[in-house]
């Protein structure tokens, strides 16, 4: 079996004083009088050079002996081989030792005793050079054989199998430690060296996943190399070739075989529900024996968590339902060991107070994160303390409701007290008492203290009472604020007594979207116009802090970049047109496309567009999306890693991608979904810019996507993701509005203020699943049948 030993430079030996002397890498520093001789190995110097294979490569002996420095040398060196000449007699493994004899080397070459024991295997042998003595001093036999065996424990212990190193399994810390390395590369714009990294962890992440069984944190690995793939791919680097490694699934097992049992304590514990079955998302099959998050994690957290950053707030660190969790970044999927969460229990870092997670409980924390930390309750954002609870869906609007005379607007006099008053603690992220509100939905789903807003009865609701301070357990609302005017409270218990009406948008918009609504709704287009304007500064900050963007104002238009003067005038040029184009295609020739006008982002790489969806969308940019429209507070806007315009093959691209962007965004600003907005942008824009290169893409991929699909109906449920919605519908609202005369209905009912449902209706003759559904199954006779899966 070949060897391999750790080269950490040559080591010889002082013969007179038998201790080893310090040297470079070369052989001994001159002044050591030649008392010594060095065998030298390694790939660059002792491996004879052109023999084309690492079987039976040579070692050169280069020991020379002389007498002493103050004598001639009476020895001559062993000559080096020429370049580019195969295995020498003096390169000879099996004859180093006695070749040193025949070349006149005064003294035995104790080198031999290396060669024959420890050099002749097949392969290669890259050894430290290690010092061996002469005779020729005439020192005892005794010191001789000491330095003989100092000589061979050196070489005996720096050697090491190369089938171990060659052999060993990866673990899922070195898997972890490389793609960490990958994130650090492309945090610090280094693509190909992070390319070059990613690699290398793969090939150790497949040889991890092909182990019979893979390990449990191959999945949360693997998850985060697909993350990672996406995020090179943004920057640039071609991925292609890059093959991600698969789970294998999970053999069937034979008919009446038992399942294994779950061992002794929580660990593997399986959830039941009352049939004694284990039950819920994520737990597989009958005998599944995965740790449950609902019944036997979420108590651990309340148990140990709850009085400091369950219920409270310590630390400026709340976690209060299984989403807010997942957001606090301590569960990393499938790397239990390695989760803050573990690594805080562990250390004895938490709980504060005395109290401790037993070591059980803490391996059930770990088995359940290295499982992927599945959530298999109802609802992710209902309370740790009733993990189990099923959201209210009846609570929420089904849509909004025309309002009467006299009636209170949610739109323009509700929702922007509670985004101003309520957000900063009742987020997203970390929600006070398990309460948001970020939307009219998370509002009326309610918190830990239960639902604040009971339909019909002010005076009696939760959110109320708090307002006023009145028959309340703990303190009056908002917290570290002046509290509310009389005549503000009064409005908002007003609303509630009339039944808490929705009349813009729908209930999962957020709330500060349906505030904006509410104020375009009431403003003048001018009024909008510079409100909307003023307020892309700030969204342009959040996206990119550092980075002062150019602007060019083209009437309702305003672009803004981080590209050149000349691009940036280019484009503005460009999206003038298209803007004009979009409008005739949907009949608003008469006023402006989008009341307030729209905004144009531009951003000059991928990764500022990428920075643009983490730091103003809060989430990751999807593979392969250049572009997306959106409405952010008082901005309606396009935004897009800006286009080329150095030809005219590229210009007419860079019209059908702006043309895109204005067109969902028109849509977008009137209240749709989103899945509506991003098709009916691409199905205008495959009208207005039909002959274009990006035009015949975007066709093509279409079919292809519809064909991967296992369920394409997802796109119309607003469950398709960003790429599909644009790729697929855009294809469905194409074919099914024909001229786009079906679009241009749709955009004048919602004018008139109806709701999406019912203008979709009237336009198309159908709800949105039924129109689709027809639309797929033409598609699938014109593909025989292959219009998805």
């Amino acid at each position: 079996m070949p060897f391999e030993a750790l080269r950490a430079g040559s080591l010889a030996w002082d013969v007179d004083r038998l201790s080893p002397l310090r040297d470079s890498g070369d052989g001994p520093r001159r002044g050591c009088g030649g008392r010594c001789h060095v065998l030298r190995g390694g790939r660059d110097r002792s491996i004879a050079r052109g023999s084309g294979s690492n079987r039976g490569r040579a070692l050169r002996c280069s020991a020379v002996h002389r007498q002493s420095q103050r004598q001639e040398p009476t020895e001559r060196e062993t000559p080096r081989p020429a370049a580019g000449a195969g295995a020498t007699a003096d390169g000879d493994l099996s004859g180093l030792g006695s070749v040193c004899l025949e070349r006149g080397i005064a003294a035995p070459c104790l080198g031999g005793i290396f060669c024959r024991d420890l050099v002749g295997f097949e392969g290669e042998w890259i050894m430290i050079g290690t010092g061996v003595v002469s005779a020729a001093h005439g020192i005892s036999r005794r010191w001789l054989a000491v330095v003989i065996l100092a000589t061979l424990a050196t070489a005996l212990v720096t050697a090491v199998p190369r089938s171990r190193a060659d052999d060993a399994l990866p673990t899922a810390a070195v898997v972890k430690s490389l793609l960490d390395g990958v994130r650090e590369d492309l945090d610090a714009e280094r693509p190909g060296a992070a390319r070059d990294r990613f690699v290398k962890a793969i090939d150790a992440l497949s040889t991890l996943v092909g182990a019979e069984p893979p390990p449990a944190a191959a999945r949360g690995l693997l998850d985060r190399a697909r993350t990672l793939r996406d995020d090179l791919e943004l920057q640039g680097v071609e991925v292609d070739a890059i093959v991600l490694p698969t789970l294998p699934r999970a053999a069937a097992k034979p008919k009446g075989e038992s399942a294994a049992k779950p061992g002794k304590g929580p660990v593997g514990t399986a959830r039941k529900g009352g049939s004694g079955k284990p039950t819920g998302p994520g737990v597989k099959g009958p005998a599944s024996t995965a740790v449950s998050f609902v019944e036997q994690v979420a108590p651990i957290l309340v148990r140990h968590c709850g009085g400091c950053h369950v219920a409270g707030r310590r630390g400026d660190f709340q976690f209060t339902s299984y989403d807010t969790l997942m957001k606090t970044g301590m569960v990393q999927k499938g790397a239990g060991a390695d989760s803050r969460l573990v690594e805080v229990i562990r250390t004895g870092d938490m709980p504060r107070g005395g109290g401790k997670v037993s070591p059980d409980e803490c391996a059930l924390l770990v088995t359940w994160i290295n499982e992927g930390a599945v959530f298999d309750g109802a609802d992710p954002l209902v309370s740790l303390q009733n993990p189990g609870a099923t959201a209210a869906a009846s609570a929420s609007p089904a849509g909004p409701e025309k309002l009467e005379p006299g009636d209170v607007s949610f739109a323009f006099e509700v929702a922007p007290v509670l985004v101003k008053q309520c957000g900063g603690c009742h987020d997203a992220m970390q929600p006070d008492g398990n309460l948001s509100m970020v939307s009219l939905e998370s509002l009326l789903r309610g918190g830990a203290n239960g639902a604040p807003i009971v339909a019909g009865e002010g005076a009696a609701s939760l959110l109320v009472r708090k307002l006023k301070g009145r028959d309340i357990d703990g303190q009056p609302m908002p917290l570290g604020k002046p509290p509310l005017s009389a005549e503000v409270i009064a409005t908002i218990e007003k609303w509630v007594d009339q039944g808490g009406k929705l009349d813009l948008l729908t209930a999962q918009t957020p709330l500060a979207t349906v505030a904006s609504a509410g104020r375009a709704r009431s403003l003048s287009h001018a009024d909008l116009l510079v409100a909307r304007f003023e307020a892309t500064d700030e969204v342009w900050r959040r996206a990119i802090a550092d980075e002062e963007p150019l602007v060019v104002t083209r009437g309702d238009l305003r672009l803004v970049g981080n590209v050149s003067e000349a691009r940036l005038e280019s484009l503005a040029d460009l999206a003038e047109k298209a803007m004009e184009e979009v409008a005739e295609t949907l009949g608003t020739t008469g006023g402006p496309l989008v009341k307030g006008g729209i905004v144009l982002m531009v951003f000059d790489k991928p990764y500022d567009y990428s920075d643009f969806w983490v730091n103003v969308l809060g989430d990751e940019r999807p593979k392969g999306l250049t572009g997306k429209a959106g409405v952010n507070g008082d901005v309606v806007y396009g935004a897009l890693v800006a286009p080329a315009v150095d030809s005219a093959t590229d210009r007419a691209d860079a019209m059908a991608a702006i043309a895109e962007e204005l067109a969902a965004a028109a849509f977008l600003a009137r209240g749709t979904p989103d899945w509506f907005a991003a098709g009916a942008g691409r199905a205008v824009a495959l009208k207005v810019a039909a002959k274009s290169t990006l035009a015949k893409e975007w066709r093509s991929q279409a079919g292809e996507r519809l064909h991967r699909m296992r369920r394409p109906a997802v796109v119309v449920e607003g469950m398709g993701g960003p790429a599909d919605d644009a790729t697929v519908g855009g294809a469905f609202l194409a074919a099914a509005s024909g001229s786009g005369s079906r679009l241009k209905a749709v955009l004048s009912e919602l004018d008139a203020e109806a709701p999406f449902e019912a203008a979709f209706a009237k336009a198309f003759q159908g709800s949105p699943p039924a129109v689709f559904e027809a639309w797929l199954a033409r598609e699938g006779k014109k593909r025989g049948g292959n219009a998805g899966r």
